[in-house]
């Protein structure tokens, strides 16, 4: 067993047992940088380091800090958390905006910024006050026990002893770790450090040149026989200046002989002024994370050749995003213990939807999960929870064009329509009859396209079943929370004693609500435009026409006003089955558990079996008998307004089909029999074809 080892099993050996932090380096001293000397020859003094702040200052407080919840990955905001009413105001002096300012201003420059929490007398936290190192002093923790920081020291700048305040009243934001001392942050100031010497110094020089009217310093020697004195020296350097600085820079010199003039320094263009602070600027920039040309500064404005928007969008993606979710994730930690009322999985977020840089991104990312939600990937919950809106009850659904065919690869599909334009798909006896048997085709092809759609149909309406019978044994335990005494129940168990209390049995009413009825209602009106769609370029195909489905079409609107007629006896007839099961239950002093269960060897149905019995094997029925009415209904609306007066109705065929629909089938009636009897019995498969032949019909 190695060392580290050792020192792990030694750790884990007990719940109380700390290690000590007095690491070796920390002897070292901190930097030659105080966080004033950052401020006054960095911040204040180099163009650089304040345009590189600037733009971190006018960035950062871009995206609104949010509270909320997340789960599985997803945020979801909370305007009401109580976090959020210090966020819009951290304190009587800033709004969020300005105290934001200060948070990466501080950080940026000291490397560390401290968040006071203040607070009532109560210990709730009220205000958020942002300090740097020049109030805020960490003292280094001793072991784990006290972590990385054990205390703070404010000092009120008064010349005064320094306050001590609690760890838990401060929130520590550093802006990258210092590896020599983990209870402070290292700014961006100090690693540029000598960069923003060099900068400094280089606009210095380059300004003194400037200020000296762009002379470069020379040198005149003067003949060897004359004699130099301080007073012919300083007579000598005014007249030159006076001739040659100035609104005289350029003019001809005259020189007596033996006189030469030498330069004993570099101009502007030998020492390559944009070089010179180029190199410097790059690194500042680099050191805080900011694109030259997004803080303006001639490197990158010279060298941009992809544009603003683009080194924008790389400053949001690789500075400010990680920023933003390094300082949210000290904030949770600060609050997580001081917010009263929260739920487990509370966040806090920065709201990246709204930054501008990434609009682009927005739009992408709606043009992705849209296009997913239409091809059937994802639900529209699902959907909602990625572009950031919170999904309803009824979201859990995929979109799924009822039209729609998933055939094996390698099977060939066959349309029913393309059989009706070639007349073929039916063999008929009269072969001669070329219109009558067009008119079968079209028949046919509508009885496919419904039995096709049933099958979808009857699978939605079981699973509507099922939920509802899951939702009704739902409410009827909610009753559980309303109890009454025995003694006011119909027939009380025997035994039960006084103080005893016993749930209420609920009506049926309140089991099976309106919005069931509804719901049912969506289903199936939802299938009746389907149907429509599907047949619509049959009935155009048999017609000679080419019109498109539209749902504002007066037809359309008419035959939809029909769909669900069924419902309300259909509900009815489950209200009655849980009447009678009520009343039963009252009338042997049930509780809710035993009307969930029933009494099955007494025959009593219970309540979910109740609502999936007295559906089970309808859902098929009540498929095929809703897309019949639906699209004989149409057909009816199509061939009269297309002129037609006589149908060949096509029937027969399925397993319960009576003797009247074996005699129909293949009949001439006119249009208004049809309509008359557009279905023969719950079930029914009829369909019907335009007629144009000269056969006369047989039911008029």
């Amino acid at each position: 067993m190695n060392f580290i080892q050792k020192l792990l099993v030694k750790a884990a050996s007990g719940v109380t047992r700390n290690l000590k932090l007095n690491q070796r380096f920390v002897r070292w001293p901190w930097n030659k940088y105080t966080f004033s000397q950052a401020v006054t020859d960095g911040y204040q003094a180099n163009s650089a380091v304040f345009a590189c702040v600037s733009a971190l200052a006018f960035s950062f407080p871009e995206a609104p800090l949010l509270a909320g919840t997340e789960t599985d990955g997803k945020f979801k905001a909370n305007y009401r958390d109580e976090l959020m009413k210090i966020i819009r105001q951290p304190n009587p002096d800033m709004g969020e905006a300005e105290f934001m300012q200060f948070v990466v201003v501080y950080a940026a420059i000291g490397g560390n910024v401290y968040i006071w929490k203040q607070r009532n007398k109560n210990g709730q936290v009220l205000h958020w006050w942002p300090f740097s190192d020049a109030q805020m002093t960490p003292v280094r923790g001793e072991s784990t026990a006290q972590g990385f920081v054990k205390e703070y020291l404010y000092d009120p700048g008064n010349g005064g002893e320094k306050l001590r305040l609690s760890k838990d009243d401060i929130i520590h934001w550093k802006w990258m770790p210092d590896p020599l001392h983990p209870e402070k942050g290292m700014g961006a100031i100090m690693a540029a450090a000598r960069e923003v010497d060099k900068d400094s110094e280089a606009n210095a020089y380059i300004y003194a040149l400037l200020k000296n009217n762009a002379v470069p310093p020379i040198v005149i020697t003067l003949t060897e026989d004359d004699e130099l004195t301080p007073d012919k020296a300083k007579r000598l350097r005014k007249e030159w200046t006076a001739s040659h600085a100035g609104e005289n820079a350029g003019t001809p010199a005259f020189l007596e002989a033996g006189m030469t003039v030498e330069k004993l320094g570099f101009d502007l263009q030998q020492l390559a002024a944009e070089t010179l602070s180029a190199v410097p600027e790059a690194r500042i920039a680099a050191c805080f994370r900011v694109p030259p040309v997004v803080a303006g500064l001639s490197v990158g404005l010279k060298r941009s050749d992809y544009g603003d928007q683009a080194a924008r969008r790389s400053f949001t993606e690789l500075t400010l995003a990680a920023l933003w979710r390094s300082f949210a994730s000290e904030l949770w930690s600060g609050m997580k213990d001081e917010i009263p009322v929260k739920a487990k999985n509370w966040a806090v977020q920065f709201n990246l939807r709204v930054v501008r840089a990434l609009q682009e991104d927005e739009t992408k990312i709606w043009e992705r999960v849209t296009s997913a939600f239409e091809r059937s990937l994802l639900t529209r919950a699902q959907a909602k929870i990625q572009l950031g809106i919170e999904p309803d009850d009824g979201d859990e659904v995929y979109k799924v064009s009822l039209a729609s065919e998933f055939v094996p690869a390698g099977q060939a599909v066959v349309r029913e329509e393309a059989a009706v334009e070639k007349g073929k798909g039916v063999n008929t006896k009269d072969a001669k009859d070329a219109k009558e048997s067009k008119a079968k085709n079209a028949g046919t092809a509508l009885r496919k396209l419904r039995a096709k759609l049933a099958v979808k149909m009857e699978a939605e309406l079981e699973k509507y079943f099922s939920d509802l019978a899951e939702k009704v044994v739902a409410r009827a335990k909610k009753t559980k929370n309303d109890p009454y005494p025995p003694a006011l129940s119909p027939n009380p168990k025997a035994g039960f004693g006084e103080s005893e209390l016993k749930t209420a049995l609920p009506d049926a009413e309140d089991l099976l609500s309106n919005e069931d009825e509804a719901a049912l209602i969506v289903l199936i009106t939802r299938f009746y435009v389907t149907m429509m769609e599907l047949s619509w370029e049959s009935w155009n195909l048999s017609l000679g026409v080419e019109t498109a489905f539209d749902l504002t079409d007066p037809l359309v609107t008419r035959v939809l006003a029909g769909a669900g007629k069924q419902v309300r006896e259909i509900q009815q007839t489950t209200l009655e089955a849980l009447k009678e099961l009520l009343q039963y239950g009252n009338e042997n002093g049930w509780s809710i558990d035993e009307l969930v269960r029933g009494d099955p060897a007494n025959g009593v149905r219970g309540l979910r079996e109740i609502v999936e019995q007295t559906y089970k094997g309808r859902a098929r029925t009540i498929a095929r008998t809703e897309l019949g009415t639906a699209q004989n209904s149409a057909s009816v609306e199509r061939y009269e307004g297309a002129g037609v007066s006589k149908v060949i109705i096509m029937d027969n065929g399925a397993e319960d089909d009576d003797d009247a629909c074996k005699i129909a089938n293949g009949q001439i009636w006119s249009l208004a029999y049809f309509e008359e009897h557009l279905l023969e019995h719950p079930n029914c498969t009829r369909a019907a074809g335009a007629y144009f032949g000269e056969r006369a019909p047989v039911r008029e």
